[in-house]
């Protein structure tokens, strides 16, 4: 007599992924295609993991930055391209290599892959634990399915990369107990005090002793650019002289380039140099490092970046930015597109030898000690570790 096997419940209790072991398998999901904060972080965190002596995979488009830079790195890469947030091809595709590969744990980066990577679970039979990191500060959209992406019984874990995002997160209904702030982190190999770069600064052609004040962010309206060149005009018109160096996708455009002259500002002592990946060279020769976030920032990779390297900062009190600059200790911070305030911030620091010089200390120390990238890997890691113990004696109760 032949017994028919029982549908496993959706909902019903999660089946174990199999007996713990030393090494994990960790499946990191993201759709960036472009290099991004994000991005880089994953590598990062991959490269971290990796350290500790755990494999990761990566499924992201083959074709874009990130995938190219992983596989370059010696991670297996798998093609992942989603056209929206809801592509069940893609999430049906997803679940095949779950369960294929069966990782441990599977890590959404990107709010495609969030969304993904519940659907993938959903449907494959192997259930690794899920957890997607959120990076950025814009307000949740509101609706069923968002309530349901971000509070499904399929999500084991969130990763919040400030505590001002944590503190979004359970606003909208994520269980406290369910969200872990680990910041993200920034390479003290790459990123360290140093000379300024003699190369950087024939490039760009500085005059000896003028001061340079650098903004490293993609062009957009978010990023602010719009904030520093109006405080830039202010500063210019109270007698101030300095260089001001735009670095970012889309910083080479026409359109920063005419928002500038339309200010009123010297064409000689501007510099837009687009998208660069030798950006510890480009900070060696700052004088002050600027973040003019107006919305959705969450953690500034470009003040970690600085502020590792002993590069002061100015920036916008913006979600995390307070979290690590310290007013009065790392930098200065300023309300959020205002570019009055900016400027006066900018003034005292660059008026300031000493002041710069007791911010470059106080950087470096913090970030050494709360923002690298080891940091950020072993946290993680702990997590991760955390979440299956907890579901291995979940099924065992």
């Amino acid at each position: 007599m032949r017994i028919k096997a029982q549908a496993r419940p959706v909902f019903g209790p999660r089946p174990l992924i199999g007996p713990m072991t030393d090494k994990l398998k960790i499946l990191h999901v993201t759709e960036s295609f472009g290099w991004s904060g994000g991005a880089a972080q994953a590598l990062y965190l991959a490269r971290g993991l990796r350290e500790l002596g755990h494999d990761c995979y990566f499924a992201c488009p083959l074709g874009g930055d990130l995938g190219r830079k992983a596989a370059a790195d010696g991670f297996p890469v798998r093609h992942f391209q989603p056209r929206r947030d809801y592509d069940l091809k893609t999430a049906r595709s997803l679940a095949r290599l779950l369960d294929e590969l069966r990782p441990d744990v599977m890590q959404a980066h990107h709010p495609k892959a969030h969304a993904m990577g519940l659907i993938a679970k959903f449907l494959a039979s192997h259930k690794p634990l899920f957890i997607f990191t959120r990076r950025v500060s814009h307000p949740i959209v509101k609706g069923f399915f968002a309530k349901l992406k971000y509070t499904s019984r399929l999500i084991d874990g969130v990763i919040a990369v400030a505590g001002s995002v944590r503190d979004i997160l359970t606003a909208y209904g994520v269980a406290p107990e369910r969200v872990r702030v680990i910041y993200s982190g920034t390479d003290p190999a790459r990123f360290s005090p140093r000379p300024p770069d003699e190369g950087i600064a024939r490039e760009l052609a500085l005059p000896p002793g003028l001061p340079v004040v650098m903004l490293v962010g993609n062009f957009s309206a978010h990023k602010g650019q719009h904030v520093l060149v109006k405080a830039a005009a202010l500063l210019k018109a109270r007698g101030l002289d300095f260089i001001l160096v735009f670095a970012g996708r889309g910083t080479d455009s026409a359109e920063l380039k005419a928002m500038y002259a339309a200010a009123g500002l010297d064409p000689r002592k501007g510099r837009f140099l687009g998208l660069r990946d030798d950006v510890e060279r480009l900070l060696s020769v700052a004088s002050v490092s600027v973040n003019a976030a107006v919305k959705g920032e969450a953690l500034s990779g470009s003040v970690r970046e600085s502020l590792a390297m002993g590069v002061p900062a100015v920036a916008s009190d913006i979600s995390g930015n307070s979290e690590i600059v310290k007013e009065g200790a790392t930098g200065l911070l300023f309300p959020p597109g205002d570019h009055l305030a900016m400027a006066d911030r900018l003034e005292a620091v660059l008026k300031d030898p000493s002041l710069r010089a007791r911010f470059s200390a106080e950087s470096v120390s913090l970030v050494r000690g709360a923002f690298t990238t080891a940091i950020m890997a072993r946290r993680t890691l702990d997590y991760y570790l955390e979440l299956l113990a907890r579901r291995k004696s979940g099924a065992a109760d």
